[in-house]
């Protein structure tokens, strides 16, 4: 039995609630504390409000009833469950409830707000527009500053392509999350930076966004989109110099060129995949954002899932089956663009790294021993890579895929 069950709860009691945040989004109501948040209908605003003057269960139900339509003894009941397990009622009948976790701390006020209103203000972004849109405009019309899978072996010892990727991997991971923490900031909303091992043990950092639905929606955009603004803004400025040093306005050690082009193609792929909707990035979370739909990455798979499995059931959602529909093919699309920088660039660029260190390995009387050590690290490194993540994926995402 819950804590929420097991508490002292009829339609005879009284129920006093925490105050709640309130966003209309396509035909509901997100209402939320601090990172909990359910979705009501809008009607369903009226039932909080005469239980906040202190009517009971019972009677709230009849004003409702009375209004809009039937509300049964157990939907009643299941809804204020919900309630109590987001810890968003404060008392029945007179009586505190403890809360069921530690209320969010905030980690942002050494840093004042108005600083981070500066970085995100009007003319900065317009700045930032004057710097990308040139560059952009830049790399389309100049081809050989497209990346190119070469781009990748900047050196002739693919340990060290791989030791640099993974410093690049490092710093750049921090201050593209450093850029949503600051956004965030700068918008009111209370973030965290975490690490975590999504990839198996592998660090990763991530901006955890507590209480990002219960902010208007404009607010949202920037927070969620101001990792990939800092990652094109440093592609834009790294475009310029390959520029100016192809031109001859910039005079650029020929190592140094080599490394910027090998920036170049990494960011482009992480840019890319970011917009693998079937995984929850920031595309993910962006698209999510511009169509108002909290829950829309489980409302599709459900909806697919109806149609593959007989008997299967699906309750569209309360803004429509276009959202869906419209989640769908973008999912689709994109993945489809995905799968083809996989296919065309990442595999042949992890089997011609695997393959040549290989080679090396082999042919150890034929090599140097430098060459020898190379080959070797570069193997060892890939072995415990794709070990983690087959790891990872067995003790994570297989047991969810059975369950589902």
């Amino acid at each position: 039995m819950s804590e929420a069950a097991a508490l002292p709860i009829s339609l005879n009691s009284t129920i006093r609630l925490h105050p709640l945040s309130k966003q209309g989004e396509n035909g509901v109501v997100i209402v939320g504390r601090g990172d909990q948040f359910l979705e009501l209908p809008r009607e369903g605003l009226d039932f909080l409000t005469w239980l906040d003057e202190g009517l009971t269960l019972a009677k709230a139900r009849e004003r409702f009833e009375a209004h809009y339509n039937p509300f049964p003894d157990e939907e009643v009941l299941e809804v204020i469950n919900a309630f109590v397990e987001c810890d968003f009622v404060a008392a029945v009948n007179g009586q505190s409830i403890a809360p069921r976790r530690v209320p969010l701390q905030s980690n942002a006020s050494w840093f004042p707000q108005s600083w981070a209103r500066a970085l995100f203000s009007r003319p900065v972004l317009i700045a930032w527009m004057i710097i990308t849109v040139p560059a952009a405009v830049l790399w389309v019309l100049t081809p050989e500053l497209w990346p190119q899978r070469a781009d990748y072996f900047w050196a002739d010892h693919y340990s060290l392509v791989v030791l640099v990727g993974m410093l690049v991997w490092l710093v750049g991971m921090p201050l593209h999350e450093l850029a949503h923490w600051l956004a965030c900031r700068a918008k009111g909303i209370e973030a965290t930076i975490t690490w975590t091992q999504r990839l198996g043990f592998f660090p990763m950092s991530q901006t955890v966004m507590h209480n990002i639905w219960a902010v208007p929606r404009t607010a949202r955009f920037l927070p969620l989109a101001a990792g990939m603004v800092w990652d094109v803004f440093c592609l834009s400025i790294v475009l310029y110099v390959l520029y100016f040093e192809k031109t001859g306005l910039l005079a650029v050690p020929w190592v140094v060129v080599r490394l910027l082009k090998f920036y170049i193609l990494i960011i482009t792929m992480a840019l890319v995949a970011q917009f693998w909707l079937f995984s929850k990035m920031d595309g993910y979370f962006l698209v999510s954002a511009l169509l108002g739909q909290r829950n829309l990455q489980s409302e599709a798979y459900d909806w697919l899932k109806s149609k593959l499995v007989k008997n299967r059931t699906f309750d569209a959602p309360a803004g429509g089956m276009k959202f869906v529909h419209s989640y769908v093919v973008i999912m689709v699309l994109w993945g489809g663009l995905f799968m083809g920088q996989f296919l065309l660039i990442n595999l042949p660029i992890k089997v011609q790294l695997v393959w040549e260190s290989f080679l090396k390995v082999s042919n150890s009387a034929a090599v140097t021993p430098p060459d020898f050590a190379d080959g070797a690290a570069v193997l060892a490194s890939q072995a415990i890579y794709y070990g983690l993540l087959l790891y990872a994926y067995c003790r994570d995402t297989l047991p969810r895929w059975r369950q589902s």
